[in-house]
């Protein structure tokens, strides 16, 4: 009896959605666009698509509302994680990531991106972005030099020197991969240790076949234990730096790459972390 009321809900809920919160990509990209996502942006998208947010047709046609609106001479980035865990059980599996070949684990909308025709991939076997748009395999070269691949010399640092935006598509802020490098960025000022103190060889292979080694660092499990990245956005929609817009059955967050670091930056100067202290 249960499963059938919770089916006659579901199946209710449904189809309220489809009748009053539907939309459609024109509906989409004015919603996008008042957010302040323009041509020649560089934009960093993190989403998931629910089958109930709302959205009349399929995840390529999202994908080609997002490069309308950046256009060639901007830049629109996704993240491509080969693994659904977390990256140390990936690297201590040794299974290479192949750029080719390796689906993306961020939700469907990034992988049907990784597919895309001139969309680029790099190489880092942990973390590594999917670019489509202006200069977009200069942005993602020599990630797989990057030991720590949220930090400097990455493309996440270019994140912050393109004064890229960051949307978010049915996520939240803590999906946020650039909060990474910032904390990368402060990682000195902190009481613990952010990464493991021994790196995991990872592998990737490039687009030629050839199999390529990586000395990465991997996030330490007191630092996520101690995040306590609400802290950091409570200041941030103190000052107003969030902008969230709803549509049909979707949320939508837009944020600033520089806003989020500035912001974090001028936290821990006043001795506000947005971490927890460590017992």
């Amino acid at each position: 009896m249960k499963a059938q009321l919770r089916q006659i809900y579901r199946r209710g809920r449904s189809d309220l959605i489809k009748r009053f919160r539907s939309y459609d990509s024109d509906a989409l990209a004015i919603a996008i666009d008042e957010l302040g996502i323009a041509a020649g942006d560089t934009v960093m998208v993190h989403s998931a698509l629910n089958p109930d947010n709302g959205f009349i047709g399929k995840h390529k046609d999202i994908i080609n509302v997002l490069k309308s609106l950046v256009t060639e001479e901007g830049l629109l980035v996704m993240p491509s994680m080969p693994y659904a865990d977390s990256s140390r059980a990936f690297l201590q599996r040794g299974k290479p990531m192949n750029v080719r070949r390796s689906p993306s684990h961020m939700g469907l909308i990034s992988e049907v991106f990784r597919r895309n025709k001139d969309v680029y991939r790099s190489l880092n076997p942990i973390h590594p972005l999917l670019a489509w748009g202006n200069d977009a395999q200069e942005f993602l070269q020599g990630h797989e030099n990057c030991q720590y691949s949220f930090g400097s010399n990455s493309p996440f640092e270019k994140l912050l020197k393109r004064n890229a935006k960051v949307l978010c598509f049915d996520v939240g802020f803590e999906f946020i991969t650039f909060t990474h490098f910032v904390e990368d960025q402060l990682k000195d000022k902190f009481q613990f240790s952010l990464y493991d103190n021994e790196p995991i060889i990872g592998t990737s292979i490039d687009y030629d076949g050839n199999e390529l080694r990586t000395d990465c660092y991997v996030l330490s499990d007191i630092s996520r234990h101690l995040r306590r990245e609400e802290r950091l956005i409570a200041q941030m929609e103190k000052k107003n730096q969030l902008q969230y817009s709803r549509i049909g059955n979707t949320k939508l967050l837009m944020v600033n790459c520089n806003d989020i670091i500035n912001t974090a930056t001028d936290m821990m100067s006043r001795g506000d972390y947005f971490f927890a202290n460590p017992e």
